[in-house]
């Protein structure tokens, strides 16, 4: 395997340099903001928020809703892997940008950079929820005849868009649902898909690949989500993804099935 030596030159760069540097179409108006996150000292306006271990994530309201995320280094081994594909960094930029070529959503990103060996990155804020705090703080039964109609409509446009998405042959890394963001516009549903960095494109996605998305997605308590509705979620994304024949869909439906229910028994409200 060849390695693109302008790539090991940039990482190189990038995990020596003492300077901040910055990109992007916003980076001026976010570079004094950058250097007092970076120093642990959020600016007025900003404020961090809970994150994985090896991330810092924070968040201004005033003037602008960004949100900043720093990636923190995890391991020797994960440098040398980005020498072949990318840093996480630069991953998650590049795999953002192929959802919004390929029609999806993704919150537009303003300014990326690097001080030392520290990344950052700075998205645009999105006014939507996260859809597993949308689901129980809005599906709890028994709903109105109206609002159930809201939530199958909502359930049909979700598992569209992930249709699609197979169908574009992209397979989402880290499909939970606190991973897509949903907003109404013009009283239509709208996702947007977040922590694209282990996104991957394929000419035809491998079934594993499949199934994980499927379950990640389905990992709702069966108190919110019923099993028809979970059937109306399948039956709506096979017609768009169009993949399986009629036994493939009843196969990947019944270990779709059984592995959600091996990770959700236990489980509790959130």
């Amino acid at each position: 395997m060849q390695v693109d030596r302008s790539r090991i030159d940039a990482i190189y760069l990038t995990l020596n340099s003492s300077k901040l540097t910055t990109y992007g179409p916003q980076c001026d108006a976010f570079v004094a903001a950058v250097r007092q996150l970076l120093n642990r000292q959020p600016p007025a306006g900003w404020e961090y928020i809970q994150s994985s271990e090896s991330t810092v994530v924070a968040k201004c309201l005033d003037p602008a809703f960004a949100y900043y995320k720093e990636y923190l280094g995890r391991s020797l081994l994960e440098g040398i892997k980005g020498l072949f594909r990318g840093s996480r960094c630069e991953r998650a930029r590049t795999q953002s940008q192929l959802l919004i070529e390929h029609g999806f959503r993704s919150p537009s990103i303003l300014c990326w950079g690097h001080y030392r060996k520290q990344e950052f990155m700075i998205t645009e804020g999105i006014a939507g929820l996260g859809f597993t705090k949308y689901i129980y703080t809005h599906w709890q039964r028994p709903l109105p005849k109206a609002e159930l109609r809201l939530k199958r409509s909502i359930i049909d446009a979700l598992a569209r868009e992930i249709g699609r998405l197979h169908k574009a042959g992209i397979v989402h890394g880290d499909l939970r649902l606190d991973n897509i963001l949903f907003e109404t516009s013009d009283g239509k549903p709208v996702f947007y898909l977040i922590d694209n960095e282990r996104n991957r494109k394929y000419r035809r996605i491998p079934r594993r690949l499949v199934k994980k998305n499927l379950v990640q997605v389905n990992m709702v308590l069966p108190e919110v989500v019923t099993n028809t509705d979970r059937l109306r979620f399948f039956q709506t994304y096979n017609k768009v993804y169009g993949r399986f024949t009629a036994n493939g869909q009843r196969t990947m439906g019944r270990r779709v099935s059984k592995k959600t229910w091996q990770r959700l028994r236990g489980k509790s409200y959130p």
